[in-house]
């Protein structure tokens, strides 16, 4: 008999929009700009607030796989997928022309990204008899994301800034994204130690033959940073998700638990950034502001790889134990389980911040802990299904 019971091969394509923007945007708005006095009285002005754009359209998400499904001595299930996602015609506010146009920035559809990457699925029976069986599952994917496009022979951008730090007057955003570069990537200063005073030091830049600050130099107090200095210095999207899930029957019970976990990525700890440093200029700091950090003296204030953690983790999600009433066994139901399920069990992680796995891992700004999040918890549940004669 063959070893393999069946090879699958399968090849999908589809096209989808995805209108990701407000109503109206395609038309001439409206809205008050200041009040005149006419005829004895004050009249409320209005102009334009936007400019108008009637070649605006959905964004097309394009989606392409292919892949194998088998199966192997009837033990053995799985798959492989290679996938191309790629997301067109990208929505995005560009600098306008002023004449023709009546505002300084307009929307347009420009920009692209391809996302990347292989799926795995196996599923095995590890055990099977006529009393008990023990079942494995894993499934693993990696990926990344690049921004394919931003600009086109009318509206140009060399790069773009998303998700401004916060605080007093801060224009320092947390990510830099350019054409032909991978989304996600956090743009900050990298961390040079700490002086005889405690202070934050960031690693300064001198200028390459190009003209780039691509040559290290000396560590410099971080209040003295220059903007020229800051660097790609870590990515808060994971490259890797893996999720591995048992389940084992013996008789009338069963048991099965859920693991999953991200890994090559960092996370920006951004309470530790707030309320993380004795010099951080709030009334009230964490405790490890005194216990742990390095940092006693001025920190500056600016954004650097100090503040960026590895967000590795991986957790046991989910836990059931059940048991199974036959029809042998009662006289008024054919089938009866009692269960008990645990979420939330644990999480293994070096990340000192909140439970890595609720700290947002996708879209264009992945990877910033807030803090705002509600700390997971562990929840017990108690369960009957019956299934009644």
């Amino acid at each position: 008999k063959s070893a393999v019971d069946e090879l699958i091969p399968r090849i999908s394509y589809g096209v989808t929009g995805r209108a990701d923007f407000d109503s109206y945007k395609a038309m001439a708005l409206y809205g008050t700009n200041g009040s005149y006095w006419m005829d004895g009285e004050w009249i409320i002005g209005y102009a334009p607030t936007d400019n108008v754009n009637p070649d605006l359209k959905w964004e097309k998400n394009i989606v392409f796989n292919v892949g194998i499904d088998f199966s192997f001595w009837g033990r053995l299930r799985g798959s492989v997928e290679y996938y191309n996602r790629q997301s067109k015609d990208l929505l995005y506010n560009y600098t306008a022309p002023k004449p023709p146009f009546a505002k300084d920035k307009i929307l347009v559809n420009v920009g692209s990204t391809s996302n990347q990457g292989v799926e795995v699925v196996i599923n095995g029976d590890i055990f099977k008899t006529k009393d008990f069986t023990w079942n494995m599952g894993i499934n693993y994917s990696y990926g990344r994301t690049k921004l394919t496009k931003l600009s086109n022979d009318l509206y140009k951008a060399d790069y773009l800034e998303l998700y401004n730090k916060g605080g007093e007057g801060s224009n320092e955003y947390l990510f830099r994204v350019v054409e032909g570069g991978y989304v996600g990537q956090f743009y900050g200063y990298e961390y040079a130690g700490v002086n005889e005073k405690g202070d934050l030091m960031v690693r300064s830049y001198t200028q390459d033959a190009d003209g780039n600050y691509t040559i290290p130099g000396e560590p410099v107090v971080a209040s003295k940073a220059d903007l020229n200095w800051k660097q790609y210095i870590g990515n808060g999207a994971p490259q890797h998700f893996l999720s591995w899930n048992n389940s084992w029957r013996y008789k009338g019970w069963d048991f099965s638990m859920m693991w999953r976990g991200a890994f090559d990525y960092v996370i920006y700890n951004q309470r530790r950034y707030g309320m993380g440093l004795i010099s951080c200029g709030t009334d009230n700091v964490l405790r490890t502001a005194y216990t742990k950090e390095e940092v006693t003296g001025a920190s500056g204030g600016v954004f650097s790889d100090y503040f960026l953690e590895r967000g590795d983790y991986f957790k046991l999600d989910n836990i059931t134990i059940g048991y199974n009433f036959t029809a042998k066994q009662a006289k008024y139901f054919q089938n009866l389980r009692l269960y008990l399920t645990a979420k939330n069990i644990c999480t293994l992680t070096g990340y000192s911040g909140n439970d890595p796995s609720i700290v947002p891992s996708t879209g264009i700004t992945p990877g910033v802990d807030s803090g705002s999040a509600y700390p997971t918890a562990t929840q017990l549940s108690l369960g009957i299904t019956l299934n009644l004669k």
